[in-house]
């Protein structure tokens, strides 16, 4: 029987033989270091560009003024609108969406960060370059956040590229570092690493109402492309062992939560609350596994609201609100609320502007990010200024992004416990944002 010890060894034997190139054809990283404590990433994907005008509005009187006017029919009366009790760095004022109550409390309380504006990025200048402006379509945004690079040649993803260095420390070989609860996908596919899908059925139509295109499928094809996309001689042993991996993973950890007992903590029927319940179930269960790092993928589909905004938000928003909400508590109970760290992405944000009940695509976006280790109750990066006229607008209030990509996910797999000499191999672009010689951390937001 191929155990995943075997796995790893013969695709990385495969490599050595070929070259310095695995048969993802990248070169490997340094080791990982000594057994650390346990810490776990929680990958929250909103697929299909989710508007984070209205999940983060300024409230300040111009500003206010300048998004109700750019904003149209798809602005938020102020009055509705939750309020956080701090602003930016700036002193700027600003609320949450309605539907947000139990992400505005745990604002309040220090455990949530926001962080303004964030995307991906050519590099440094690009802010001011308005020939630089990429492919803005789902497919080329979702390839630049799965491979944590603009190099969409690469045969991995950012997560699966962290795997490969927990693989190679050699402390960490039961089970995948990776598991996905939203099937196969770019993000967590390494050169020498596998995730293991615990994926119970399609997010398509889960919601209850027609979501337009199955972001999920994208997914699933980007991946195939990226497998298919290593030496042609080593796809079929490639394929054979991605799914032997995958498999006996999953097999040990339905065997480990089996018996976890039921959460005191109440879930919500809906299939994101259910996705996040099970992550909790198999971080109950980390002892049994023997794993010390974990990364989980969860995709959230049905945010491409070029129609009907304001009724999906209200909708969607308080399901993401309270699953959060609800994840939190299972961590608590669990004890390990502090060695969690759980954040949002998603391809882009959306326009500023509408389009006549919905908006387009955009390009920076505003992001969540929960843990006991996050420094909370902060507004991270620089919140764009609204008014016409603003350089970073490329067109209907589409904002260049001012936190790079790159920066967001280097400060978290840096607190995951990624190595600062590795980061480069984790995310090739990092030096063109920052340095890992730098004295302060990319973002901040964690400790």
């Amino acid at each position: 029987m191929l155990t995943r010890r075997q796995f790893l060894g013969s695709t990385c034997a495969a490599a050595a033989a070929a070259g310095t190139a695995s048969p993802f054809g990248e070169a490997q990283p340094q080791d990982f270091g000594g057994k650390p404590a346990y810490r776990a990433l929680v990958c929250i994907a909103l697929g299909g560009g989710a508007d984070s005008y209205n999940m983060l509005v300024p409230t300040d009187g111009s500003a206010y003024r300048n998004y109700v006017r750019r904003r149209g029919d798809l602005s938020l009366n102020r009055d509705e609108l939750l309020q956080l009790p701090r602003g930016d760095q700036r002193g700027q004022a600003y609320a949450l969406h309605h539907g947000m109550r139990e992400v505005h409390q745990l604002f309040a309380d220090g455990e949530i960060a926001l962080v303004a504006n964030v995307g991906p990025l050519p590099g440094p200048g690009a802010q001011s370059d308005r020939f630089r402006q990429p492919d803005l379509s789902h497919i080329d945004q979702i390839a630049h956040w799965h491979h944590g690079s603009a190099n969409r040649n690469l045969c991995s993803g950012w997560a699966g590229r962290v795997a490969d260095l927990v693989a190679d420390s050699g402390w960490q070989a039961r089970v995948q570092t990776n598991i996905s609860m939203s099937g196969r996908h770019v993000i967590q596919l390494g050169s020498c690493s596998a995730a293991t899908n615990v994926q119970v059925s399609p997010y398509q139509q889960r919601l209850g109402s027609p979501i337009g295109v199955d972001f999920s499928y994208v997914n699933e094809q980007l991946a195939e492309r990226v497998i298919n996309g290593g030496p042609p001689w080593a796809l079929q042993r490639r394929r054979k062992l991605l799914d032997k991996a995958e498999n006996d993973s999953r097999r040990m950890i339905e065997e480990a939560v089996a018996d976890s007992p039921e959460f005191a903590t109440p879930f919500a029927a809906d299939s994101f609350s259910a996705d996040l319940e099970r992550v909790a179930w198999v971080i109950a269960a980390r002892g049994k596994l023997g794993v010390r790092r974990q990364i989980f993928y969860v995709h959230f589909d049905g945010w491409d609201h070029h129609h009907r905004l304001l009724e999906n938000q209200a909708r969607m928003l308080p399901i993401l609100s309270r699953g959060l909400a609800a994840f939190r508590e299972a961590l608590v109970e669990l004890d390990v609320f502090d060695d969690v760290s759980t954040f949002t992405i998603s391809e882009f944000g959306r326009s500023l502007e509408s389009n006549g009940g919905g908006s387009d695509h955009g390009w920076g976006g505003h992001q969540i990010v929960m843990g006991g280790g996050v420094h909370g109750g902060s507004i991270y990066g620089q919140y764009p200024d609204l008014a016409s006229g603003n350089p970073l607008d490329i067109g209907n209030g589409c904002f260049v992004p001012t936190t790079s990509m790159d920066e967001y996910l280097a400060e978290l797999v840096l607190w995951h416990g990624t190595p600062a000499a590795d980061l480069s191999y984790v995310l090739p672009d990092i030096s063109r944002f920052w340095s890992t010689k730098s004295h302060t951390p990319p973002v901040g937001m964690l400790t």
